[in-house]
Protein backbone atom coordinates (compact mmCIF):
# COMPACT_ATOMS: atom_id res chain seq x y z
CA UNK A 1 0.00 0.00 0.00
CA UNK A 2 2.85 2.33 0.82
CA UNK A 3 4.43 1.77 -2.61
CA UNK A 4 1.14 2.64 -4.35
CA UNK A 5 0.89 5.91 -2.39
CA UNK A 6 4.53 6.61 -3.16
CA UNK A 7 3.91 6.02 -6.88
CA UNK A 8 0.82 8.24 -6.89
CA UNK A 9 2.77 11.10 -5.29
CA UNK A 10 6.11 10.75 -7.06
CA UNK A 11 5.27 9.83 -10.66
CA UNK A 12 3.26 13.02 -11.45
CA UNK A 13 6.09 15.11 -9.98
CA UNK A 14 8.64 13.31 -12.13
CA UNK A 15 6.50 13.84 -15.24
CA UNK A 16 6.23 17.57 -14.57
CA UNK A 17 9.98 17.80 -13.93
CA UNK A 18 10.78 15.92 -17.13
CA UNK A 19 8.61 18.32 -19.16
CA UNK A 20 10.49 21.28 -17.70
CA UNK A 21 13.83 19.77 -18.71
CA UNK A 22 12.93 19.46 -22.42
CA UNK A 23 14.89 21.95 -24.51
CA UNK A 24 12.70 24.78 -25.71
CA UNK A 25 13.05 26.82 -28.88
CA UNK A 26 13.84 30.53 -28.99
CA UNK A 27 10.56 32.42 -29.45
CA UNK A 28 11.97 35.96 -29.28
CA UNK A 29 13.95 37.88 -31.89
CA UNK A 30 17.62 38.11 -30.94
CA UNK A 31 19.63 40.63 -32.94
CA UNK A 32 23.41 41.00 -33.03
CA UNK A 33 24.94 44.12 -31.51
CA UNK A 34 25.37 47.07 -33.87
CA UNK A 35 23.26 48.41 -36.67
CA UNK A 36 22.92 47.34 -40.27
CA UNK A 37 25.34 48.88 -42.78
CA UNK A 38 24.26 52.24 -44.18
CA UNK A 39 21.43 52.03 -46.68
CA UNK A 40 20.41 48.46 -45.81
CA UNK A 41 16.71 47.72 -45.26
CA UNK A 42 15.14 45.26 -42.82
CA UNK A 43 12.05 44.44 -44.91
CA UNK A 44 11.86 43.47 -48.57
CA UNK A 45 8.65 43.30 -50.64
CA UNK A 46 9.54 40.29 -52.81
CA UNK A 47 10.27 36.62 -52.34
CA UNK A 48 13.99 36.07 -52.66
CA UNK A 49 16.59 33.36 -52.84
CA UNK A 50 20.30 33.74 -52.42
CA UNK A 51 23.61 32.64 -53.80
CA UNK A 52 27.03 32.71 -52.25
CA UNK A 53 29.59 34.93 -54.00
CA UNK A 54 33.16 36.08 -53.51
CA UNK A 55 32.00 39.69 -53.30
CA UNK A 56 28.81 41.75 -53.22
CA UNK A 57 27.32 42.52 -56.62
CA UNK A 58 29.06 45.36 -58.42
CA UNK A 59 25.79 46.44 -60.03
CA UNK A 60 22.46 47.11 -58.41
CA UNK A 61 20.57 44.77 -60.76
CA UNK A 62 19.39 41.64 -58.95
CA UNK A 63 19.66 38.36 -60.85
CA UNK A 64 16.42 36.52 -61.57
CA UNK A 65 16.25 32.74 -61.20
CA UNK A 66 13.47 30.27 -61.94
CA UNK A 67 12.01 28.55 -58.91
CA UNK A 68 13.12 24.92 -59.00
CA UNK A 69 11.93 22.04 -56.85
CA UNK A 70 13.83 22.41 -53.60
CA UNK A 71 14.59 26.12 -54.13
CA UNK A 72 14.91 28.00 -50.87
CA UNK A 73 12.43 30.89 -50.99
CA UNK A 74 12.69 33.55 -48.31
CA UNK A 75 11.02 36.74 -47.19
CA UNK A 76 12.43 39.47 -44.98
CA UNK A 77 10.15 41.35 -42.60
CA UNK A 78 11.36 43.59 -39.77
CA UNK A 79 14.80 41.96 -39.77
CA UNK A 80 13.53 38.38 -39.61
CA UNK A 81 14.21 35.95 -42.48
CA UNK A 82 11.49 33.34 -42.98
CA UNK A 83 11.56 30.57 -45.60
CA UNK A 84 8.60 29.26 -47.60
CA UNK A 85 7.96 26.63 -44.90
CA UNK A 86 7.61 29.34 -42.23
CA UNK A 87 10.95 28.48 -40.59
CA UNK A 88 13.10 31.21 -39.00
CA UNK A 89 16.52 32.01 -40.46
CA UNK A 90 18.99 32.06 -37.61
CA UNK A 91 22.56 31.60 -36.52
CA UNK A 92 22.51 28.58 -34.23
CA UNK A 93 24.82 27.54 -31.40
CA UNK A 94 27.53 26.13 -33.71
CA UNK A 95 27.49 29.46 -35.66
CA UNK A 96 25.75 27.88 -38.69
CA UNK A 97 23.10 29.74 -40.68
CA UNK A 98 19.97 27.61 -40.95
CA UNK A 99 16.19 27.67 -40.89
CA UNK A 100 14.26 26.06 -38.01
CA UNK A 101 10.96 26.12 -36.18
CA UNK A 102 9.17 28.21 -35.44
CA UNK A 103 10.35 28.84 -32.85
CA UNK A 104 14.02 28.99 -33.76
CA UNK A 105 16.27 26.20 -32.50
CA UNK A 106 17.04 26.15 -28.77
CA UNK A 107 20.36 27.88 -28.21
CA UNK A 108 20.07 30.03 -31.34
CA UNK A 109 22.45 32.99 -31.12
CA UNK A 110 20.69 35.33 -33.57
CA UNK A 111 17.14 35.04 -34.89
CA UNK A 112 16.85 38.53 -36.36
CA UNK A 113 18.87 41.53 -37.41
CA UNK A 114 18.95 40.56 -41.11
CA UNK A 115 18.88 43.22 -43.81
CA UNK A 116 19.34 43.62 -47.55
CA UNK A 117 21.88 46.19 -48.67
CA UNK A 118 22.05 48.43 -51.77
CA UNK A 119 24.64 46.06 -53.31
CA UNK A 120 22.04 43.25 -52.95
CA UNK A 121 23.99 41.43 -50.26
CA UNK A 122 22.42 40.16 -47.06
CA UNK A 123 23.77 41.55 -43.80
CA UNK A 124 23.40 40.31 -40.26
CA UNK A 125 23.68 43.31 -37.97
CA UNK A 126 26.73 45.25 -39.18
CA UNK A 127 28.27 42.18 -40.87
CA UNK A 128 28.07 41.40 -44.58
CA UNK A 129 30.77 38.74 -44.75
CA UNK A 130 30.01 35.10 -43.98
CA UNK A 131 31.98 31.86 -44.38
CA UNK A 132 31.29 28.79 -46.51
CA UNK A 133 32.66 25.56 -45.08
CA UNK A 134 32.71 22.34 -47.08
CA UNK A 135 30.64 19.49 -45.69
CA UNK A 136 30.65 16.58 -48.11
CA UNK A 137 29.20 17.63 -51.48
CA UNK A 138 27.88 20.98 -50.26
CA UNK A 139 28.83 23.92 -48.09
CA UNK A 140 27.33 25.18 -44.86
CA UNK A 141 27.28 28.90 -44.17
CA UNK A 142 28.56 30.35 -40.89
CA UNK A 143 28.72 33.86 -39.46
CA UNK A 144 32.35 33.36 -38.44
CA UNK A 145 35.37 31.33 -39.53
CA UNK A 146 35.03 28.00 -37.73
CA UNK A 147 37.84 26.13 -39.51
CA UNK A 148 40.88 26.89 -41.67
CA UNK A 149 39.24 25.37 -44.76
CA UNK A 150 36.31 27.83 -44.70
CA UNK A 151 36.19 30.54 -47.36
CA UNK A 152 34.89 34.09 -46.89
CA UNK A 153 31.72 34.77 -48.90
CA UNK A 154 28.92 37.25 -49.33
CA UNK A 155 25.30 36.20 -49.57
CA UNK A 156 23.69 37.95 -52.54
CA UNK A 157 19.95 37.92 -53.10
CA UNK A 158 18.28 36.69 -56.27
CA UNK A 159 14.70 37.27 -57.35
CA UNK A 160 12.75 34.07 -57.75
CA UNK A 161 10.03 33.68 -60.38
CA UNK A 162 7.85 30.86 -61.73
CA UNK A 163 9.10 29.89 -65.19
Amino acid sequence: MLSLRFAILIIPSLLILSMLCVAQGVPETIRPPGTSPQGCIDSYPETIGFKAADSPLAVSVVETHCIQPGSLRMSLQNGVLVDHHGRIGSIVANRQFQFDGPPAQAGAIYTGGWSICPDNSIALGPQKQFYACASGNFENIYDMMIAKYCQPIFINIVHLVEC
